[in-house]
């Protein structure tokens, strides 16, 4: 069973955006960096407006989501002790860094509260989505799970990922339980992949 993505609260996430941004500091993250919750001084939130970024598990690095589109980070962590993710820019990305206090003072003052519950209610559903995705599942449908998701990136994007990283980062599967699945794959027409396992092409999976 194929299990649609939660609606993404585009509404919601523009109107925190344009709310905080005049508060913020531009700063420029290059390809591959960590992006820190806070500085010795105070917390913050971040506004991604340009690239690509992701966010992990700190516990084993696991990738539990990416986007290219604009977003709002940090409010859970603003309001918990813990930090279970962490940030990573994928290619170079454009952010605003605002101070917490300063954040939640304009939240409270513009009324945008339902905006950032909306946005906390859609970072929990993507969660329980990926968990269903992946949870007591067996490896098959994982893999094919991941192989419909590499699949549908922009053609540009799809051609530069290794088929391997991509499902190990997001699942913790080993290479050899990915490989079994997709190697058979392969052999029977069902997709087909260039050398290095990069240019992925779905041709059908199986039910």
């Amino acid at each position: 069973m194929v299990m649609s993505r939660p609606k993404r609260p585009d509404v919601a996430i523009d109107k925190i955006i344009r709310a905080l941004r005049p508060f913020g500091e531009n700063i420029h993250i290059p390809a591959r960096k960590r992006i820190g919750w806070r500085t010795q001084e105070s917390a913050h939130l971040f506004l991604f407006l340009r690239g690509e970024i992701s966010v992990l598990r700190v516990t084993d690095g696991l990738l539990l989501g990416s986007t290219t589109q604009p977003h709002v980070f940090g409010f859970t962590e603003v309001f918990s002790p813990m930090r279970y993710n962490f940030l990573r820019a994928e290619t170079d990305c454009a952010l605003v860094r605002v101070d917490a206090a300063t954040a939640l003072f304009e939240i409270g003052r513009q009324e945008l509260w339902r905006a950032v519950a909306e946005l906390s209610t859609y970072h929990t559903n993507t969660m329980v989505h990926r968990d269903i995705r992946i949870v007591n599942q067996r490896t098959p449908p994982v893999v094919h799970s991941y192989l419909r998701e590499l699949d549908n990136l922009p053609e540009v994007k799809k051609n530069q990922v290794n088929i391997l990283h991509y499902i190990q980062e997001r699942t913790g599967l080993s290479r050899s339980s990915i490989l079994n699945v997709i190697t058979p794959l392969k052999k029977n027409n069902f997709i087909d992949y260039e050398r290095g396992g990069y240019q992925l092409k779905i041709n059908r999976l199986p039910d």
